[in-house]
């Protein structure tokens, strides 16, 4: 055993226990490390050894005399994988060509040749020019599974009475021939009856959820063609209920591909892992949660597998395919939709469902450098828990930041108790017999130690970006404002070293962070904000001044004179906060020297081919640099950004989709007069560019909250002249209010005397005329009700109980995170929907108020910024209370409140009264202002508008 290495215990860490042994990894237990320090045959891998797993295979494994050990290329690191198992496939000594059998092939009508699998995809997601790819079909007679199921979805597509359909007809197989063809194959394949039909009747759905549904109808293994196209990187699967049914099959099925006759399980399946990796990539883009699911199915086929033989070969196989499982479960940024939150305790639920596993076999499986890098990726990305909250609150205001202890408990403290998570699980590795690489190192840094030991800034990091990240990258980010970042800017890791492009763009991304509010929770690297920056006390002003960071315009000249040409993320990061569309403009023509295709975004004529090899983060800045112009010229830019976009994205299903479209939508909600436009066209463009996104990927919970931003810059629009209005005719504005759109929605509430009386009403209403602000919000009101159905839908069948109460309700996909809540309450009381208030405060206290959640809010000395209503409530109080009825309904919702248990604090009328002064505008006031006179006429005549009587 490695002398120093910290005591480990199964079980999640509890957060009461003694600091100076908390369990940093919540289940990497004693025996995964008990078996990588010491081999079976009595040996020990020495800890700088990076092949130790590879000597360990040779000296145990009954075939390690013969092939060599593979090497693949890891995207993710940049260098190489460890060599730690061999290969299992024999290789054909005598003919080595005769292993791979070549791709069957057929010809276009254009001339060039592809496979069949590529013609069967064009018949199936019809493409604008489908009719060659039909006819190519049509006309062959080749005995493959994948053209007679083309054929036969041909045959059934095929409309008879029109030209070129009896032309196709005509090119087709006869009824008779097609029935011969399909039993030679089923016959050759050893298939059921009706496989074939059966398996294109599955490919023959509308969409993909619809083949989706027929996959799990038809209950048995498909062709592993089918498999591949119903799961393709651009696959449209969005039903949750129908992806939980799939990995019951898969559970059931294994890969849910046919397999070679005999006794093998599917495990060893040459699909097995691509399966399960086409799997793991929609479920992280639609439903993370469920993941844990998949991995509770990997689980069992991995100990089937076990259980099946106790040969050394079984058990290398087992280690290998575990570890690369270990690696499919992590989080990766090029699958995660963007503005989404990510669900790390879902995907570390996962690896420990995997290592749990591990642990119940009498010879547990090894966890190799591979693996134990995804662990530490995932936990990188996972927020602080209450150990590392503790320590970040120990760090020194000054550089380096050395931990200063805080009671006695602290001054007896090992420094290895204050380690992250991730940290810790470095040393795991490297106990295990790994060496870290520049790539670890830079991890390590990033989640707080640099490689001498001193600290640094914890980040929340997500990996998975493709691309290495140095360790002087890496210092420059994990600091807590740009003054520290510069510090480390200049601090070259060698006297020769320059900073590069990468090392430019970490420095520039730190010049343009927001800063931190002064009454934010968060704790320096929660997110990607600057803190103030600590000013020794003995420092004079001229030194202070000189270590100030430059500009960014200044530091952009630094990085001229050194002859680099921004690229990358650095690009990005510059075009996404240029000050205007013409230094956007200078950045994008000198990167163009680079990258001609880059140029594809200032040119008159749109080159679809050029703009989609522009990379889509590059892309992304640039239209919301386009949307976000508010000048003359702002619909000229905006109808650029919106034929780029449609242009460069198309009906692509990307995780980008969301978030570009969502910067559109942003741009559209600017004053109408800025567009050229009437408030009703405006409506109705924010609407549509809402529905076009929904079509795409779908609406996530950051475009609705846009979505409600827009409608409240509207209303805002409205109420700033009508108060102007006003304040010019001494009180009344009767002119003023008929012509307004807003009245729309105040004026309903009038003519009512009571909530109950005014939601009756609201109900017998004819639908809302398109482009009112009426129909804004019941269109904002029914993306919220399906927010909430689908939450509802997955709900009844989670089996996710495992992951605590806090994780699981800031993961869910509905309006129940604070933020999110905020921006719908407000929204509700700017449009007048005071009922539908009460109903959203009700729901809030019904969700957050489960037992085990109260419990594990009440035990927290502090409660999550997501978690914490105070905002809500205020709100609530501002805009709805008064006008549902004043001291009885605020009465109602206290109960509610106090019979949850929930630790909310209903605020006073002076936390109230400070919150609206606190607003960054004043339209809360002129909303109040509004309701007041609103109330004011429920008083008097019913017969009046709240601004006389002109109607």
């Amino acid at each position: 055993m490695v002398s120093g290495r910290l005591p480990l215990a199964p079980g999640l860490m509890q957060c009461g226990r003694s600091r100076a042994r908390i369990l940093r990894i919540e289940y990497l237990l004693e025996r995964h490390i008990m078996t990588s320090d010491c081999l079976y045959d009595g040996t020990r891998i020495p800890a700088d050894q990076s092949t130790g797993w590879a000597q360990f295979l040779r000296a145990a494994s009954p075939s390690s005399a013969s092939p060599a050990l593979n090497a693949t290329t890891s995207s993710e690191h940049g260098s190489k994988e460890k060599q730690d198992y061999l290969p299992m496939k024999k290789s054909n000594k005598r003919n080595p060509a005769a292993c791979k059998k070549p791709r069957p092939i057929l010809q276009h009508p254009n001339g060039r040749e592809y496979s069949h699998m590529q013609f069967l995809t064009a018949i199936l997601e019809r493409p604008k020019n489908c009719e060659p790819w039909e006819i190519a079909v049509a006309r062959s007679r080749d005995m493959s599974l994948l053209i007679v199921m083309a054929q036969l979805i041909l045959h059934k597509r095929t409309a008879k009475g029109t030209t070129a359909g009896d032309q196709l007809l005509e090119m087709l197989p006869s009824e008779t021939a097609m029935e011969q063809r399909i039993e030679h194959l089923t016959n050759r394949r050893k298939l059921g009856k009706d496989a074939i039909r059966s398996y294109a009747h599955i490919l023959s759905g509308k969409d993909d959820d619809e083949r989706c549904q027929r996959l799990v109808e038809y209950g048995d293994q498909v062709p592993i063609h089918v498999l591949v196209f119903i799961l393709r990187p651009t696959s449209a699967l969005r039903d949750t209920s129908i992806l939980r049914d799939v990995i019951e099959l898969y559970k059931l099925k294994g890969t849910l591909s046919l397999n070679k006759p005999g006794p093998c399980p599917y495990v060893r399946s040459s699909y097995y892992f691509k399966i399960t990796s086409l799997l793991v990539k929609h479920l992280a883009r639609s439903e993370p949660r469920l993941l844990v699911d998949l991995a509770e199915a990997v689980s069992s086929h991995i100990t089937e597998d076990v259980k099946s033989g106790n040969s050394e070969k079984t058990y290398v196989r087992c280690c290998r395919l575990f570890n690369k499982m270990l690696q499919i479960f992590q989080p990766e940024a090029s699958l995660l939709p963007k503005q989404s939150l990510v669900a790390n305790a879902y995907f570390w639920e996962c690896q420990r469902i995997l290592l749990t596993m591990s642990e119940t076999f009498e010879r547990p499986l090894q966890v190799n450098g591979e693996g134990f890098r995804a662990i530490r990726n995932t936990l990188a990305g996972m927020p602080k828990n209450e150990a590392e909250k503790h320590s970040a609150l120990l760090h020194a205001p000054s550089w380096p930041p050395y931990l200063t202890p805080g009671d006695g408990m602290d001054e007896i403290t090992d420094p290895e108790a204050n380690w992250s998570r991730t940290v810790e699980a470095g040393m795991l590795m490297q106990e295990a017999g790994f060496a870290k690489s520049e790539v670890d190192d830079s991890l390590d840094i990033l989640t707080g130690m640099a490689p001498n030991g001193t600290p640094t800034i914890q980040q929340r990091t997500l990996a998975g970006s493709h691309r290495s990240i140095s360790t002087w990258e890496a210092s420059i980010r994990a600091t807590r404002d740009a003054y520290e970042a510069w510090g480390r800017f200049n601090d070259a890791p060698s006297k020769s070293a320059a900073p590069g492009v990468n090392e430019y763009a970490a420095m520039f991304e730190k010049l343009t962070l927001r800063e931190v509010e002064p009454t934010s929770k968060l704790l320096p690297g929660d997110k990607a904000q600057n803190f103030p920056a600590y000013r020794a006390a003995n420092l004079a002003d001229i030194e202070w001044a000189k270590s100030q960071p430059p500009s960014v315009e200044e530091l952009y000249n630094q990085m001229r004179q050194a002859d680099i040409i921004p690229s990358g993320h650095c690009l990005f990061i510059l075009v996404a906060n240029a000050p205007d569309l013409g230094t956007a403009h200078r950045y994008l023509e000198l990167a163009a020297e680079l990258d001609p295709d880059i140029a594809s975004l200032m040119a008159p004529e749109i080159d679809r081919s050029a703009l989609r090899r522009v990379g889509m983060g590059l892309f992304s800045a640039y239209i919301s640099m386009l949307a976000r112009r508010d000048d003359l010229s702002g619909w000229e830019n905006l109808q650029r950004a919106i034929a780029l976009t449609e242009a460069r994205l198309g009906d692509k299903r990307t995780r980008w989709a969301s978030l570009i479209w969502g910067s559109i939508l942003k741009g559209a909600s600017r004053h109408h007069s800025a567009l050229q436009m009437s408030q009703s066209d405006q409506v109705e463009l924010i609407m549509a560019i809402a529905k076009r996104i929904d079509r795409g990927h779908g609406l996530t919970l950051a475009n609705f909250a846009e979505l409600n931003r827009s409608l409240r810059k509207l209303i805002r629009y409205d109420l700033r002249a009508l108060m102007d209005d006003v304040q010019r005719n001494g009180g009344s504005a009767s002119t003023s209010w008929s012509k307004l759109s807003v009245r729309d929605l105040y004026d309903a509430t009038v003519y009512t005397g009571n909530s109950t009386t005014s939601a009756k009403s609201h109900d017998q209403q004819a639908s809302p005329m398109p482009g009112t602000f009426k129909f804004f919000i019941e269109y904002i009101k029914d993306v919220f009700g399906r927010f909430e159905r689908r939450e509802r839908s997955y709900q009844m069948a989670a089996r996710d109980n495992y992951i605590s109460p806090l994780d699981r309700m800031l993961s869910r996909n509905d309006v129940v995170r604070s933020e999110h809540a905020l921006e719908y309450m407000t929204t509700l009381g700017y449009a007048g929907e005071y009922e539908e208030m009460r109903k959203l405060l009700l729901f809030l206290i019904r969700e957050w108020g489960q037992p085990e959640l109260v419990q594990d809010l009440v035990a927290l000395d502090e409660l999550p910024a997501s978690a914490d209503f105070s905002e809500v409530l205020c709100v609530f109080r501002l805009l709805g209370e008064q006008m549902l009825g004043g001291a009885r309904v605020a009465e109602e919702m206290q109960d509610a409140v106090a019979a949850s248990g929930l630790p909310w604090t209903w605020p006073d009328a002076r936390t109230v009264q400070g919150y609206m002064q606190m607003g960054r505008h004043d339209s809360i006031r002129q909303v109040q202002s509004v309701l007041s006179r609103v109330r004011a006429s429920k008083r008097g005549s019913q017969g009046k508008t709240m601004f006389g009587d002109g109607v």
